[in-house]
């Protein structure tokens, strides 16, 4: 998956832009962040069969990864990084779109609304 998403880490898509370091910083950053979400793959792997079995699909991207990971954090009582949220999302294959550092992914508020 990451091979696919190259700017793919930990923190989401890409690193913090505060303030905009130099390229050499923000490259160190994101292998930093990327190790980071490697060393999460059990838990990647986790949220992907989370989300198949609770979150259905749908066409368009109309929900944000950031507020996503907060609903499955506050269902199921365990943190989430952004990363791996948009990881699991992926290698579920939920349509999406960018907007760093979150992706907006095809997934049904009303099943996102039974989490609350």
């Amino acid at each position: 998956m990451m091979e696919e998403h190259e700017k793919l880490g930990n923190f989401g898509i890409g690193v913090l832009n505060s303030p905009r370091p130099a390229t050499e910083q923000r490259h160190a950053e994101l292998a930093v962040e990327r190790a980071n979400l490697r060393r999460n793959e059990d838990l990647v792997m986790e949220t992907a069969l989370w989300l198949r079995e609770n979150v259905t699909p749908i066409k368009t991207s109309t929900v944000g990864s950031y507020g996503v990971k907060h609903s499955i954090e506050r269902a199921t009582g365990e943190y989430l990084p952004n990363g791996v949220l948009i990881a699991s999302a992926f290698i579920v294959g939920y349509p999406f779109r960018y907007d760093q550092p979150n992706v907006w992914f095809g997934m049904s508020q009303r099943d996102l609304n039974k989490l609350r």
